[in-house]
């Protein structure tokens, strides 16, 4: 009787465990399964408009709220922005606001740790910065056919490159019945993060060498 009653305790220990690190997302009665909010977190509207989903760069439904970075959470006035990219050197987010039952993102987690690596390299200063890119796909292929910086351009020209370069290589999957695409113009708004990574006097003699 030891024996099992201290099986028990320990079963009932681990599975108290697994219950714990399990609490981010729940099952709903009818068994699907739903994102809960972080601890303390509320929920906002859709930043694309009520009834709109939100896609990750998983391609993952997710939820608008207080947790997300101020970027992601904001209403979004542009009707052709579907896309909200966030860059930095350690951390690479995408927020699909609209569209979703039309064109998706396909996930790149090769292509997105690539922009993260390029981004280290501009770690000199505390800096935020943001762009935004027209994308025109194909009306037959949907594959990307121009692309081009509208209304904000990043303030240093090699970001400014890595985000176009960014936005260039993003695949879609279209949803019609013949699989031709619905969306072939729409907007993608970029934030990058700049983290500190030299001293004023280390860049300002960077800056000398160069010239």
């Amino acid at each position: 009787m030891k024996f099992f009653s201290l099986f028990f305790t320990v079963f009932s220990f681990f599975v108290i465990i697994h219950c714990q690190s399990t609490s981010s997302v729940s099952t709903q009665s009818n068994g699907e399964s739903v994102q809960e909010l972080p601890p303390g977190k509320d929920l906002l509207p859709p930043p694309g408009g009520e009834g709109e989903i939100i896609l990750n760069e998983k391609g993952e439904e997710v939820q608008n709220h207080t947790g997300e970075i101020p970027f992601f959470q904001k209403k979004s006035d542009l009707p052709t922005e579907l896309f909200r990219v966030y860059i930095a050197s350690d951390s690479y987010m995408v927020r699909q606001i609209r569209h979703t039952d039309k064109i998706q993102r396909k996930p790149d987690p090769g292509g997105d740790e690539l922009a993260k690596e390029e981004m280290k390299k501009f770690d000199l200063l505390s800096f935020v910065d943001d762009g935004m890119i027209t994308i025109g796909l194909n009306s037959i292929t949907g594959k990307l056919e121009s692309i081009a910086f509208d209304r904000r351009v990043p303030r240093i020209n090699d970001v400014a490159k890595i985000i176009q370069n960014d936005a260039s290589r993003f695949n879609y999957e279209h949803f019609s019945k013949d699989g031709a695409p619905i969306v072939t113009k729409f907007l993608i708004s970029y934030q990058i993060r700049l983290y500190p990574g030299k001293t004023r006097d280390e860049i300002k003699q960077m800056l000398q060498k160069k010239k």
